[in-house]
Order: structure tokens, then C-alpha cells, then sequence
């Protein structure tokens, strides 16, 4: 097993797809902070809400360590090479349990980085136009522990996906449509529900007071259920299925 994890960690670091997943998250949470702290009006960055969406790009955070978790697992099954993983460790849950932390420690990564960008460059823009901070250190604490624990979750759950889906191209479409279209819409129309799917249950984690949103506490049991049920679904499907 530990020789297994140390495997996918090597493909994680030296796969130029993650890499580049990586460089665009970097670029995209600086391009959104930079535009949000210079472009608000400072009334609107005056309050803990304001403030909290600006230290925590979430959607880019949280997306790019999905998109992580599920090229962890499909590349596999795009190039081939799931069958000498397979061939080399005959244990296939092994293998999955492996590549679920993988996911789990690339999803940390991604967002001790981001949040680090954010709130790093939101407190210099904030600082430099005289808006004072209004966030507490408690209001920090749940912001950086919810949003770590937010993004490495996300880095589980979507080799979750890639598990169940295998495809490559079939598993990036669902993850984008799942995020964009249907936790837009679902949460839109019925908030009630809605704050029960992934995403919602992400930005709760970290302490956004988005209306109808849950408790953090209630938002990481939320996302860690999603987790749970994509990872044994995903598992239940790498135990059945031939591999071609």
C-alpha cells in the first residue's frame, strides 16, 4: 500500500496535465483576487462576507482539485497503463485506496496555495486602500482549515468520479456540468435542497455566509458523505469490471 501511494504521488508530480492544472489555478486565483480587490467599490469590501469572498476563491480552488482527482485515475485508463497497475498490485482496492489519497493530499495542496495567493494578495490590496480588515482569527481558522479540508476532499471525490466513469472526456464534462449547471440550478431553485450538494456544502465548510447555506460543521459532513459514496461506488466498479 505504501509503496503503491508512493507510485501515484510520482505520477501526480511528474504528469504534465496536473501540472498545468496547477499553474492555471495559480493564475486564475490571482487574476480573480487582483480583479475583485481592485475593481470593488470599498464600500463592498467593507464587511466579513465581502472579505470572506475575496480570501476565498473557492470555485477555482475547489474545481481544479476535482479536475486533479479525476485525470489521477482516468489518464490511467485513457493510455493503458491501468493494466500494469493492475498486473503489479492484483489488489485493486489497494490500488483505489492508494489513488483516493493521492487525491486527498494533491486536493491540500492546491488549496494551501490558493488560499495562501488569496489572502496574501487580498491583505496587501486591502492594506494599500485603507480598507480595514474586519475577518477575526476565528473567522480565519474556519476560513483556512474549512477550505483545506474543502479542496483535499474535492481532490477524493473526483477520483471518485473518474472511478465510476473511467472515460476521461465523459468524467471532465460531468465534474464542469455537476459544478456549473446542476448545483447552480438545484441550489437556485431550491435552496434548501441545494445547500446539500457538493459545492454548496464546500463554501459552507469554509465559513461563507451565502444564504440557505449550512453550518460548517453540517457543510464538511455534507461534502465528506458525497466523498464516501463516490469513492465505494467507484470501488464496488473497479472490483466488477473488466479492464480492456
Amino acid at each position: 500500500m505504501i509503496a503503491q501511494l508512493k507510485s501515484e504521488l510520482l505520477k501526480v508530480r511528474s504528469t504534465r496535465t496536473t501540472v498545468g492544472l496547477f499553474a492555471g489555478m495559480v493564475g486564475l486565483t490571482v487574476l480573480i483576487v487582483l480583479l475583485t480587490g481592485l475593481l470593488t467599490h470599498p464600500d463592498d469590501l467593507v464587511s466579513k462576507h465581502d472579505q470572506r469572498g475575496l480570501f476565498a476563491p473557492s470555485a477555482v480552488a475547489l474545481i481544479f482539485s476535482g479536475l486533479a482527482g479525476v485525470l489521477l485515475i482516468t489518464s490511467e485508463y485513457r493510455y493503458g497503463t491501468i493494466r500494469p497497475t493492475f498486473l503489479f498490485t492484483p489488489r485493486r482496492g489497494n490500488v483505489l485506496s492508494a489513488k483516493l489519497i493521492a487525491g486527498l493530499l494533491t486536493g491540500l495542496v492546491f488549496g494551501a496555495v490558493s488560499l495562501s495567493l488569496a489572502i496574501g494578495i487580498g491583505s496587501l490590496i486591502l492594506s494599500a486602500r485603507g480598507i480595514p480588515s474586519t475577518l477575526s482569527g476565528s473567522d480565519f481558522a474556519v476560513l483556512i482549515f474549512g477550505g483545506l479540508a474543502g479542496t483535499a476532499l474535492r481532490g477524493a471525490f473526483g477520483v471518485g468520479l473518474g472511478a465510476i466513469l473511467r472515460n476521461q472526456v465523459a468524467a471532465v464534462i460531468a465534474l464542469l456540468a455537476w459544478d456549473f449547471v446542476v448545483n447552480t440550478l438545484v441550489f437556485g431553485l431550491a435552496p434548501s435542497v441545494g445547500r446539500y450538494m457538493p459545492t454548496p456544502a464546500a463554501d459552507a465548510l469554509m465559513g461563507l455566509k451565502t444564504p440557505h447555506l449550512l453550518s460548517p460543521g453540517a457543510g464538511g459532513v455534507v461534502l465528506l458523505a458525497w466523498t464516501a459514496a463516490l469513492a465505494l461506488i467507484g470501488l464496488a466498479l473497479t472490483l466488477r469490471r473488466d479492464v480492456t
